[in-house]
């Protein structure tokens, strides 16, 4: 497998809770760049991640992360199973990172 570099890496317990800074105003245009979702086991994503270089440590729990591989924008999740359960919050969270870049400390 490719070895991924990656832009922007997340470890997420939850939606909300901190502020996006800078917040996208009524107005704004974001060009998203093309991407793939890849939907893999947990264990297959700590791998993943582990290899890209990146560390994980025993507390932490990787919901999913996004990352460049051969110049396209891969994001990596587990599979959803509702609409609004932490799976689809860490897509859009992931998604948000393709638009925005870096947008919390």
């Amino acid at each position: 497998m490719m070895r991924i570099a990656l832009m922007f890496t997340l470890l997420l317990t939850a939606c909300g809770g901190e502020r996006i800074e800078p917040a996208p105003q009524p107005g704004d245009v974001h060009q998203l760049p093309p991407m793939e979702w890849r939907i893999v086991g947990q264990r297959e994503m700590e791998r993943i991640y582990r290899d890209a270089g990146m560390p994980l440590h025993d507390s932490d729990r990787l919901h999913g992360f996004i990352g460049q591989q051969a110049g396209r924008t891969v994001i990596y999740t587990t599979a959803p199973q509702y609409v609004d359960d932490s799976v689809t919050c860490t897509l859009g969270h992931e998604v948000m990172h393709a638009a925005l870049g870096r947008y919390h400390k």
